[in-house]
């Protein structure tokens, strides 16, 4: 198994694809918008990344395997695997959860395996901070168990979550997150009284057909002093945004105007994606 680590500092993504191309690794691990971006490049160059010799897409730092329509997207691209992990840098040198086989067949049942020999990771309320039952959303809070360097003793990683302890299909039993993880506190949007998590808006831009890897969501002010939301979009058929309207309005229960641009508009993420501009306290 060959493994290419990407995104990396100093070197282009072209040079990256150059580097599939010819050492032909099997596991990519990046970002899930990175992955995108790289898929994309190798096609501008004539490579086919579906018939590379990747076939495990290791992703980290955005949320993916939950949200279907991203995963789709990162699987026909790279016809491989897509695996989660997940994890926070200030508790652990190391992947605390990840998805499993389970996840494969059934899009709708996806759960993040957390890795409670070498973590204590508890579910509190997002105002008390008290443990919440099980089955109940609430924060994740991570305790430590191996890390000499960096000890952490009930650090609020603040990612919202359902858990539960019933042993999963796949054989495993360590707690799950049920659902993986729906976003964190510090990036819920409250528009108009309406609150919602960028993982919603994703899978309401990315489930309409033949919309750009890339777009942004811009949260403003209008003249009379209401909050408005804009969403910025590619494609090639400018009735797409209709499209991309209503599911928005059947997701997140918000109206949100589109603006629809020509294929390659906006920039490429090359890092963690950053698609929610809030311009309102500006």
């Amino acid at each position: 198994m060959n493994i290419a680590c990407i995104p990396g500092g100093g070197m282009t993504g072209e040079a990256r694809a150059g580097i599939i191309d010819r050492f032909n690794p099997t596991v990519l691990t990046s970002t899930p918008s990175y992955a995108l971006h790289l898929g994309r490049i190798m096609e501008s160059k004539g490579m086919d990344p579906r018939k590379s010799t990747i076939r495990t897409i290791l992703v980290g730092g955005e949320p993916a395997a939950g949200i279907v329509s991203t995963r789709k997207r990162l699987e026909e691209l790279w016809n491989a695997r897509l695996v989660e992990f997940y994890g926070c840098t200030e508790v652990s040198p190391h992947c605390g959860g990840y998805s499993c086989s389970a996840s494969d067949t059934d899009r709708n049942a996806v759960t993040s395996h957390l890795m409670e020999d070498i973590q204590i990771l508890e579910l509190v309320d997002s105002d008390s901070k008290n443990r919440v039952a099980e089955g109940e959303r609430g924060l994740t809070v991570c305790t430590s168990l191996n890390s000499e360097s960096s000890a952490q003793l009930r650090f609020l990683v603040g990612d919202y979550a359902v858990a539960t302890t019933e042993p999963c299909v796949c054989g495993r039993t360590h707690m799950r997150a049920v659902g993986a993880f729906a976003g964190r506190a510090d990036d819920l949007i409250n528009l108009r009284g309406i609150k919602m998590y960028p993982v919603q808006l994703e899978e309401a831009v990315r489930s309409v057909p033949g919309i750009g890897d890339e777009y942004e969501i811009v949260l403003a002010t209008d003249a009379k002093g209401l909050d408005i939301m804009t969403a910025r979009i590619e494609h090639t058929d400018a009735q797409a945004g209709a499209k991309v309207a209503r599911e928005v309005q059947n997701r997140c229960e918000v109206r949100v105007e589109i603006k629809v641009l020509a294929p390659g508009t906006l920039p490429k993420t090359e890092f963690k994606a950053k698609r929610i501009r809030d311009t309102r306290s500006q």
